[in-house]
């Protein structure tokens, strides 16, 4: 069942809402690291956590991060993509399956579904939304008995984003998606290049009020506002040597440059010691 109604009665009573869109990897961080990043000082700043379906379907298995996710003190809700998103988009499934193309852009086999079923269906069957998800996507099982979808939380996060954004454009300041996944900061690009195509005409601004949550960028914000202190990032950064990082470098004439490369433990600590001169991105 779906939260399309509790969704829409929560943010129509709101002006500027700050929205958190959570993903798996950053649930993964978060909660790992609790005891030094407080659930109180990190979702401080939004007024709404949203997680989509098949993210929810990648920890809820997990008993711990479960019980994190639920006691985030703020509202929080898991948004159905075969139940909600229609309704985003005006119960049309064309404009929604478009949504979706652009969306798995390098996603081969979602591609493939997407297009055969175009071709197979002049009017797409009631359950198309649930079987791109079964089909469109690798399957992995785990040892748990678990299966999740390769990519289809990053495609899910995406397109919740556009369709929140078209939706409550007017009850919405800006969208934060809690992602450290690469595909789903330029997955983003590709759809706003055409969000305001002919088919889509989703009416969004081509600045539109997105920005991203990676763990590089938590761990940044942490230390910006002295929630932590530089010497603990290699505890929070050390399941991996070296990132691939996006960051802004300000320059003493005023001029600024951004950065896209991979960054080691000692960089990133350096980068994160001074605000001033950078702003990490992603």
């Amino acid at each position: 069942m779906g939260n399309y109604r509790d969704l829409s009665q929560l943010l129509r009573g709101m002006t500027g809402a700050k929205i958190l869109i959570l993903d798996t990897n950053n649930i993964q961080f978060y909660y790992q690291h609790e005891t030094v990043l407080p659930k109180s000082e990190v979702f401080a700043p939004y007024d709404l956590i949203l997680i989509p379906g098949w993210v929810q379907n990648e920890f809820g298995h997990h008993a711990g991060k479960s019980a994190f996710v639920y006691s985030i003190p703020k509202p929080l809700i898991i948004i159905d993509e075969a139940e909600d998103y229609l309704e985003m988009i005006g119960y049309n499934d064309e404009r929604l399956m478009e949504l979706f193309r652009l969306a798995s852009t390098g996603l081969g086999k979602a591609l493939r579904f997407i297009h055969i079923c175009k071709k197979d269906h002049q009017i797409l069957p009631d359950a198309w939304i649930d079987d791109f998800y079964d089909q469109g996507f690798e399957t992995k099982r785990m040892p748990s008995g678990l299966t999740t979808k390769k990519n289809a939380g990053e495609v899910s996060i995406v397109t919740l984003c556009f369709l929140l954004l078209s939706h409550f454009s007017n009850h919405i300041g800006s969208i934060s998606l809690a992602s450290s996944d690469h595909g789903t900061y330029h997955l983003k690009d590709k759809v706003l290049s055409e969000a305001n195509s002919p088919l889509l005409h989703l009416g969004i601004s081509q600045a539109p009020p997105i920005s991203f949550q990676s763990t590089d960028v938590v761990i940044y914000n942490a230390v910006r506002t002295g929630l932590i202190q530089p010497q603990q990032i290699h505890a929070l950064r050390n399941h991996t040597q070296e990132r691939s990082t996006i960051y802004l470098e300000s320059f003493s004439d005023r001029d600024s440059a951004i950065h896209h490369h991979l960054v080691d433990i000692p960089s990133f600590i350096s980068i994160c010691s001074d605000h001033e001169k950078y702003k990490v991105i992603f």
